[in-house]
């Protein structure tokens, strides 16, 4: 039977308590590198998410009315808003399973008013808003919101509209 001095100079498990000391601020600082590299990742998606968005823009609003029915021609509103979100949530599949997005275009004339229409020739821009979920255990707490563990990722992208010279026949 070991007498209560001898604990007190027992040296046994003082590595594997100076282990602990030393190791967990390591892989805290590790995951919060992880999520970091993931977080930036889907940053760069988001950039071509709102790339691709604006290069749907250009094409869907001045297309043939027929194609979108609940939509007027050149306005982002309706089966064309939703055919530029599409665009930009297919981007999105690559960092997320269900990405929500909001698609924006703080340069639409008439911000508010829906009887104005983006014109030949002006710049469309669109801003994206990405929701971006953090997963990495620890260092998602570090990298991404404490409460909802979820990033906010944002884009911004501008291309002239180049629409046809001419109008269809529905019209």
């Amino acid at each position: 039977m070991k007498r209560a001095g001898s604990l007190v100079a027992d040296r046994r498990g003082a590595i594997y308590v100076e282990f602990l000391i030393v190791f967990l601020p390591i892989l805290t600082l590790f995951l919060s590198l992880v999520q970091l590299a993931f977080v930036e990742v889907a940053n760069l998606v988001t950039k071509h998410a709102a790339v691709a968005a604006a290069r749907a823009a250009i094409v869907v609003l001045p297309d043939n009315p027929q194609f979108y029915p609940s939509g007027d021609l050149n306005h982002s509103e309706g089966d064309r808003l939703d055919a530029i979100q599409a665009a930009a949530r297919a981007r999105l599949l690559a960092v997320s399973v269900n990405p929500h997005v909001d698609v924006t275009f703080p340069s639409s004339p008439g911000a508010g008013d829906s009887k104005t229409a983006f014109q030949n020739g002006e710049s469309v821009r669109v801003q994206l808003a990405f929701d971006y979920p953090c997963y990495i255990p620890i260092g998602s707490r570090f990298v991404c919101d404490v409460f909802t563990l979820h990033k906010t990722l944002k884009a911004e992208a501008a291309m002239p509209l180049q629409s046809a010279s001419y109008t269809y026949e529905d019209e």
